[in-house]
């Protein structure tokens, strides 16, 4: 498209300029006001426009009436967000904040962000895609978050409140019709316990095809298939004293779309079928039909079935606020893989694992009337997983861990117009993994109850501790503040467990990411807001994969007799970026809300030590666009008795690069890692009609509604052959709901 290409030169500057009208807006616009936002960022409830951190927050209102219904969602309109769910795990989240990514499903691999639930952090990304339903409130925090919020959150933090018990009798329901099949119910039921308390119950049922047809089997697969239940009770001890218990039970039998092969003539499966696993026989195809079609032989399913605990208990004191939180999760995941996107079978993967996770969390936070406030804590962790995968390459493995942390934010007010915030947190943490393995193609014996066939790979340890800190300066002025931040995290070290020798087994250190930031915070007027972001990043330590041929002596074994490469995990990476975000809303009149958000982003390695090679100048961080871009309109009208909203949403993402093995690739072969630049437009329309005894709502809704073809969502090239996964282009549907 024309507007695509011309991008940088004509949507560009009309975005820059709408960003800055909030400084020219007419003070005297009658009694318009922007809502205020509240964010827990700093583990208290204060107004976003208050807070030294690069935070977005989604309000319930916009989540009724836009296009975000699900985590994925969020990274339009946030600025250098990237979000992506991977096929080979259950609802797993691939994602990237200012380019700190995480791409890979395994338990003893560390993620970049940090995804917390009703106040738990999750150890795993399984699960960590969800759909919006019952929500309050979803923030995003960029840059590091270790002082608060811990391990594993260097990029930032997915920050997700569900609503809690009301105490009375009411509740909502609704049901979503869409293209592709999709049957979407969903319903909350609240109800009073007696005088002290409510109960909260809720479920969804949604099922839908997959929006490719299938030429090989001549049919349009299934897709979706989950049911998820809660059963919430909120009980008030005192005035002052409350506990919320949640209980979660999800089932996720989840048929991915079909991927798309796209291995280049030169790949080794390739070059052993190339009749079937190249390319020419998969993906040129699919391209030719616009990404509508596949010739994925065998369906690739992952399921994940499983239940959450979560308990929350509330203590207001004179001055103060005491929190306790507990998360318990438990499931069993399958994957199974066979055609990876080829007319036929190759590679096959059978995978089942299960995962415990249990945290706990003691909070302290002063509400004193003097010039200091600050959040004290402690917090625990243990998970544990195992996983067993065959036929071709089997193993099975256990992988553990404990961590434990301490940690603490203090602010002091100088003055009227200064302050100063200062917070660290200590962690140590133990991990183990137990590998064990059989013969490569040994099928036969990768049954878990013919250990004697198996070989010790190997039960290496890890061990580390860490201090992060946070310091801030802050002042105030007539219409907002400025801050300059100092911020350090830690990504966690550990195993690659897929690893089928002990020298692939053996343990990487954590990695460390020190950020500084410059921000405004600011409303020229009650009707507009302008906030601006600069971030500079220093990473050090990078975990990179560093793969060798079977055969090299680092790899342990002398010949290729169990495998064709040998992957490692290595701490060879440094990184250096910076970038700027810019987040504007403007609200002209009573009825019509503007919001546009701009992220640029500048960095790449400095240094990528490639068994002694410095590759730096060859690779690329992953699912790192240099501009991300969003524009929001939001009219609301008086119509037949109740309130017409119309929503139109713009996204834009600048071209991304994908996983390579980076020393060895040939961008003249191939396969293709870069994701080209797109665009997204969403169009909503949302009724709603008080009935006297509760509210109506009719919804219709497209996505993407200009662009009729699919396309490319995420890539990835294992070495031996290489695949894509698909998004579809517009999609239509209705939601029907009532609410009393």
């Amino acid at each position: 498209m024309n507007y695509q290409k011309n991008f940088k030169k004509q949507v560009l500057p009309a975005l820059i300029s709408l960003s800055m009208l909030p400084l020219y807006a007419n003070v005297a616009v009658g009694e318009t006001m922007l809502e205020e936002v509240v964010v827990t960022a700093r583990k208290r409830q204060e107004s976003i426009q208050d807070v030294p951190v690069a935070v977005t927050a989604i309000t319930p209102g916009q989540l009724e009436r836009g296009s975000i219904k699900s985590v994925v969602d969020v990274a339009k309109l946030v600025p250098n967000v990237e979000l992506h769910q991977t096929s080979q795990g259950s609802h797993s989240l691939s994602p990237s904040i200012r380019g700190l990514s995480y791409d890979d499903i395994e338990k003893s691999i560390e993620s970049t962000i940090g995804v917390a639930i009703d106040g738990v952090f999750m150890a795993s990304n399984s699960g960590a895609i969800f759909d919006f339903f019952d929500v309050e409130s979803v923030e995003v925090l960029r840059g590091p978050q270790g002082t608060l919020f811990g391990r594993n959150t260097i990029g930032g933090v997915i920050n997700v409140q569900r609503t809690e018990p009301t105490g009375e009798w009411g509740g909502k329901i609704e049901t979503t019709f869409g293209d592709e099949s999709l049957i979407d119910l969903k319903a909350i039921i609240n109800m009073p316990l007696g005088d002290k308390g409510g109960v909260k119950i809720a479920v969804k049922d949604v099922e839908s095809k997959s929006f490719l047809y299938n030429v090989t089997n001549n049919t349009r697969p299934d897709n979706r298939d989950s049911q998820t239940a809660s059963i919430s009770v909120k009980y008030n001890f005192t005035d002052n004293t409350s506990a919320v218990l949640t209980y979660d039970d999800y089932d996720h039998n989840t048929t991915a779309v079909d991927i798309i092969n796209t291995s280049p003539a030169t790949h080794a499966l390739c070059v052993a079928a190339p009749t079937q696993n190249c390319a020419a026989v998969s993906s040129d195809i699919s391209k030719a039909s616009g990404y509508t079609t596949s010739v994925q032989k065998n369906p690739l399913l992952a399921t994940l079935e499983g239940e959450n605990t979560t308990l929350k208990l509330t203590h207001q004191g004179d001055g103060f606020e005491l929190k306790y939180i507990y998360g318990g999760m438990e499931y069993d995941e399958l994957a199974q893989l066979g055609s990876w996107g080829t007319n036929g079978v190759m590679f096959p993967v059978m995978r089942e694992q299960t995962f415990e996770q249990e945290s706990h969390e003691l909070q302290y936070i002063s509400d004193l009337e003097g010039p200091m406030n600050f959040v004290v804590g402690a917090y625990s962790m243990t998970a544990d997983s195992y996983i067993t995968s065959g036929p071709i390459q089997n193993f099975t493995a256990n992988h553990s861990l404990e961590a434990s942390a301490f940690f603490g934010e203090m602010t002091y007010d100088l003055s009227d117009t200064w302050s100063i915030t200062a917070g660290a947190r200590y962690t140590e943490e133990d991990k183990q993994l137990y590998s064990r393995g059989w013969a490569l193609l040994d099928s036969a014996n990768r049954v878990a109850d013919n250990l004697d066939a198996a070989t010790i790979v190997g039960k290496p340890k890890f061990s580390d501790d860490n201090t992060s800190y946070r310091v801030v300066l802050q002042r105030e002025f007539e219409k907002g503040m400025m801050y300059a931040s100092i911020a350090t995290g830690f990504r966690s070290g550990g195993f690659f467990n897929r690893g089928s020798t002990a020298s692939e087994l053996l343990p990487y250190q954590s990695e460390e990411v020190e950020s500084f930031e410059i921000g405004m915070r600011s409303n020229p007027t009650d009707n507009s807001q302008l906030n601006i972001t600069y971030f500079n990043t220093d990473y050090t330590d990078k975990q990179v994969q560093v793969i060798v041929p079977g055969d090299d002596p680092v790899c342990g074994k002398g010949t290729a007799e169990n495998g064709v490469t040998c992957s490692f995990t290595r701490n060879a990476g440094q990184v250096s970026m910076d970038g700027v975000e810019i987040e504007a809303a403007l609200m002209p009149t009573d009825s019509l809300t503007l919001r546009a958000a701009i992220g640029t982003f500048d960095g790449g390695y400095d240094k990528y030590d490639y068994n002694g090679v410095d590759i730096a100048d060859k690779a690329f961080l992953m699912y790192a666009p240099e501009l991300t871009a969003s524009l929001v309109a939001e009219h609301t009208s008086e119509v037949a008795g109740g309130s017409l909203t119309v929503t139109g949403s713009f996204s834009y993402k600048d071209e991304v690069y994908t996983q390579a093995a980076w020393a060895t690739y040939d961008p003249a072969t191939g396969p293709e890692v870069v994701i080209d630049s797109y665009e997204t437009f969403d169009l909503s329309a949302t009724y709603l009609k008080d009935m006297g005894n509760g509210t109506l709502k009719v919804m219709v809704y497209g996505t993407d509604i200009f662009e009729e073809d699919g396309r490319i969502n995420r890539l990835y090239d294992a070495g031996s052959f290489s695949w894509a996964e698909l998004q579809p282009g517009r999609q239509f549907g209705v939601t029907l709901g009532y609410e009393f």
